[in-house]
């Protein structure tokens, strides 16, 4: 068991460790076709998965590794309570808020949520991936029945290559003026100009006109745009679009920086300003230390123009 253990924890570190190399997010991982970095990524965390099974180690909420989408998160459960934590110092989350979580993954947040929020309070969690969704359903429940999951079967050649509406076309299935709070984690960085500007929109739409949008991005700055080309950054966006910048021309998807100017007019156009919160991915400063499970990307938080 022993052994095993330390098999575990060791490939684990290595798979954390490779993905704060620029050599491997930005230079191999965008040259191999998706089948091949799909088909390695089972091939390293099954045994894992298996792994913590026989030892015991995988609780309720955690998702198989195998299929869990937050990337460099070493505590699943511990980085949702410490976004819960940077919401509210923020974002203004408390435990009455209505919140909205696109891009909700397998339930980092979510599962985090379900003890937070009280009988006031709500969770809706939308994702492209008819996996994540059936996951979070199925696993995640709180005392006050809260907590709702629903999946947007959006096209994204790297994440829902089977997708059926266009994401530039999409409208989020809320009403208007519905949420406290709106969160996304690490989906901006996965679309393009056309389905960025759709999305803002909407959020713009179904945000209540005191509410709050929290948003994570790698926007490029002049300050990110020299550090990210030195060995402090953890990532290099190598090929510039005008408006933004990817990591490959053939699947855009996989990984996406906006221009902060650009970001800035497309949030005007749609009467909001925000506050910017830079990350720690070029090796400039952040607001959240390293080991807190969250202050990676920079964030931006955005509320109406008008109030």
């Amino acid at each position: 068991m022993a052994a095993l253990l330390h098999i575990a924890s060791a490939a684990e570190r290595l798979r954390i460790w490779l993905l704060s190399q620029k050599w491997f997010t930005s230079h191999l991982l965008p040259v191999l076709p998706r089948w091949l970095r799909w088909g390695l990524r089972t091939v390293y965390l099954a045994p894992i998965d298996l792994i913590d099974r026989v030892m015991g180690r995988k609780t309720g909420v955690m998702p198989p590794r195998l299929h869990n989408c937050s990337g460099a998160v070493i505590d699943f459960e511990g980085s949702g309570k410490a976004a819960i934590k940077a919401l509210e110092e923020v974002a203004g989350l408390t435990p009455s808020s209505k919140v909205l979580d696109i891009g909700c993954g397998y339930g980092r947040l979510a599962a985090a949520m379900a003890g937070y929020l009280d009988a006031h309070g709500s969770y809706d969690g939308l994702d492209i991936i008819p996996d994540a969704i059936r996951w979070c359903e199925a696993n995640i429940k709180n005392s006050h029945s809260n907590l709702h999951f629903q999946l947007a079967d959006v096209y994204n050649k790297e994440y829902n290559p089977k997708g059926r509406l266009r994401a530039d076309q999409y409208q989020l299935p809320y009403e208007d003026n519905s949420f406290d709070v709106i969160v996304l984690v690490s989906v901006f960085t996965h679309m393009v100009p056309s389905e960025f500007n759709r999305y803002v929109s909407e959020i713009a739409r179904v945000l209540k006109p005191t509410g709050q949008c929290a948003a994570s991005y790698a926007l490029i700055t002049d300050q990110s745009r020299r550090l990210m080309m030195t060995a402090t950054s953890s990532l290099q966006f190598k090929h510039f679009m005008g408006t933004h910048w990817v990591m490959s021309k053939k699947v855009p998807e996989l990984a996406v920086a906006f221009e902060e100017s650009y970001v800035r007019e497309v949030y005007a156009k749609n009467g909001l300003v925000y506050d910017f919160y830079p990350g720690y991915w070029c090796g400039q400063p952040s607001r959240w230390a390293r080991d807190s499970g969250t202050g990676e990307q920079d964030v931006l938080v955005a509320r109406h123009a008008s109030t």
